[in-house]
């Protein structure tokens, strides 16, 4: 018999998971096994070659730039006309305070004789350059420790005499370049004069160093490496090169067991890293199977049954089948022209606006009336209600009778609302434009001249539901709707209240955290001035580019909510009016019996400025080109109440 199945979707997927995840780690195990000791051994011999070149380099170019610095001073006129005259002296002053960077501290001219002829120094340091520049020396630069610090002597001859520049300078960065943290454990890093004198590390130290290292780090002229074995009888690895033309040798050695030491750590980690990677394919899978082929897998079915084939799938893969249904809806849709109309109850849908966590949003339209409608659908089943629960249909409706009675042109206008089988729609007035969340995110923020106008429509919506004892409960940009005809709506009235009456746990409430009032998160009874307080967040936000409050979390957005101060008057922008930033301050009051209110005194004094300033509201078209995003409007969560 020929088997001709090919491997499902969830086979494949782990497959190319193992192939891209695992092969790459398998083969890097397999190189890291078949490194033996002497591999590792060399590799860290090559290390500490490098390592006491770049240390060696380091020290040469400091000492290059320092005495750069002196010869071109010692070429200057005034040090070469005379060293003691007061212009050698001037300059030799000029060049100490220009050196300062380069850690000059101090510089004096002696004549052939070591008697000193002219000397500077640095404010505070006379002790301390007299220490270093007194006293004769053979060596063109010498290292010397003072108060647990490294200074260094450079002693240059003068010109056409048989005089010296000495300079006094600080070799803190010069001894930076031995610091053997990058190396690993046990590493030294030490320099040496050619007697054998330890100019940095310890004199133990030195004594620790096998003889034949040490020995041929002190006959060198140039750089070298080699593999040693000390008083222990332990392997040693140590390479050495020379600084300032031979005078001082730099030693890098480290104990040759941090090699094997190094093969054990790679094999672990290499062992732990191919089991993480074994367990990341089957979380990856589980992943897939769930989020990729499960739902395709539904969706495959679904499609079968529309498209009349065989209810048991055949032979091939999941994608396959899903190409064959496919082909078979669009055979059958080609030969039932009647059904490329979706209908939505009576409602026309034309296209998908957006979707979001709720439902989907379309733009659809009534054949009744000739009148574009935004059809907005709510899964119930997803907010605890069942398909049977005839609660969640009289809920969604009382709801929506009650947004339907709001009569304003500040108001999204409700036309209907059914559910039916455990989805549930409302269709209401379609506006063409934008999200206020969007402007606000295209704009920054706004100007004060446009913040009243905007303000006042909205207060001015509030007030005519709230006179009707509805409130929204979810107050925030995303459903604040500005048209392209310069209409100011609000949309959504009754389904936060519809959302919070099916939460699944009691005590939570429906909103979105930053607009939420205070005493809702503290379980209190969501009011009419809670509303106002949403507004006071938008008109904050519109003003100032910020929310007032503000958390990388939720947890801090809800507690700078309930505890946070808020904004002062000087967090706004300084031509904002004065008695503007009053009205949002008394806005955001933490205290709904101290809050600003009712909607309607609100909308009259927002209007009294902007009659005083003659203000009304204008739509930036070019901020405004983008749609209207359902996801946005749909971006609410419950949040549990928290206690006071």
């Amino acid at each position: 018999m020929r088997f001709n199945r090919r491997p499902g979707l969830l086979l494949r997927i782990g497959l190319a998971l193992a192939l891209v995840g695992l092969l790459p780690l398998a083969l890097t195990v397999w190189s890291l096994i078949s490194l033996n000791r002497e591999a590792l051994v060399d590799q860290l011999l090559r290390t500490h070659t490098v390592s006491a070149r770049t240390a060696a380099d380091a020290i040469d170019s400091f000492l290059a730039a320092r005495r750069s610095l002196a010869g071109a001073l010692l070429l200057s006129p005034e040090i070469a006309a005379e060293a003691t005259s007061p212009a050698a002296q001037a300059r030799l002053r000029d060049a100490l305070a220009s050196w300062s960077d380069a850690g000059v501290i101090a510089a004096a001219l002696h004549d052939s004789a070591g008697a000193l002829l002219v000397k500077v120094q640095q404010k505070g340091s006379g002790a301390l350059a007299e220490k270093l520049l007194s006293g004769r020396t053979t060596v063109p630069a010498s290292l010397h420790r003072i108060e647990l610090h490294s200074w260094l002597r450079l002693e240059l001859p003068l010109p056409a005499s048989a005089g010296t520049l000495r300079l006094a300078v600080d070799a803190g960065d010069l001894l930076q370049s031995l610091a053997p943290e990058e190396l690993g454990d046990q590493a030294k890093l030490l320099l040496l004069d050619r007697a054998g004198a330890p100019l940095h590390g310890t004199a133990d130290e030195v004594a620790t160093l096998p003889p034949p290292l040490k020995e041929a780090a002190l006959l060198a002229r140039l750089s070298g490496s080699g593999r040693f074995r000390d008083a222990l009888g332990r392997d040693v690895v140590g390479a050495w090169s020379t600084a300032d033309d031979g005078r001082w040798i730099v030693i890098s050695t480290q104990p040759a067991a941090i090699a094997e030491a190094a093969a054990r750590r790679m094999a672990r980690r290499a062992a732990l890293a191919v089991g993480l990677a074994l367990a990341l394919v089957v979380v990856l899978s589980e992943l897939a199977w769930r989020s990729l082929v499960r739902p395709l897998r539904a969706l495959l079915a679904a499609q079968r049954q529309v498209a009349g084939l065989q209810a048991k799938p055949t032979q091939g893969s999941e994608t396959a089948e899903l190409k064959n249904a496919m082909v078979a809806l669009e055979r059958n849709a080609r030969a039932r022209a009647a059904l490329d109309q979706v209908f939505l109850g009576r409602y026309q849908v034309i296209e998908i606006i957006g979707s979001g966590g709720m439902g989907t949003v379309f733009r659809g339209w009534d054949p009744h009336l000739q009148r574009p409608v935004a059809l907005k659908t709510i899964h119930l089943e997803r907010h605890g209600a069942s398909s049977t629960d005839g609660s969640a249909t009289g809920h969604l409706l009382a709801e929506a009778v009650a947004a339907a009675q709001i009569a304003h042109p500040a108001v999204v206008a409700v036309y209907d609302a059914e559910a039916v089988s455990g989805i549930a729609y409302v269709a209401m007035e379609y506006v063409h434009g934008t999200g206020l969340d969007r402007y606000l995110e295209a704009r920054g923020r706004l100007s004060w001249r446009e913040v009243v106008p905007l303000g006042q429509a909205i207060a001015e919506g509030l007030a005519a539901a709230h006179a009707r004892d509805v409130v929204h409960r979810d107050v925030k940009p995303g459903n604040i709707l500005l048209g392209q005809d310069g209409t100011i709506k609000i949309a959504d009235f009754g389904l936060a209240q519809f959302l919070t009456q099916r939460s699944e746990s009691p005590g939570q409430i429906v909103g979105t955290p930053g607009f939420l009032a205070p005493e809702a998160l503290l379980g209190k009874p969501y009011t009419a001035w809670s509303d106002l307080f949403a507004l006071g967040v938008i008109l904050s936000r519109s003003l100032t580019g910020a929310y007032p409050f503000r958390g990388r979390a939720l947890r801090d957005i809800v507690a700078a909510t309930v505890h946070d101060p808020g904004p002062k008057p000087e967090d706004f922008p300084p031509d904002v009016p004065r008695p503007l930033i009053d009205l949002v301050l008394g806005l955001l009051a933490k205290n709904p019996e101290r809050r600003l209110g009712p909607a309607r005194q609100v909308a009259s004094r927002l209007g009294e400025i902007a009659r005083l300033h003659d203000l009304s509201w204008h739509l930036d078209f070019e901020r405004s080109s983008r749609a209207i995003e359902a996801g946005e409007i749909f971006s609410s969560v419950a949040l549990p109440s928290i206690p006071a």
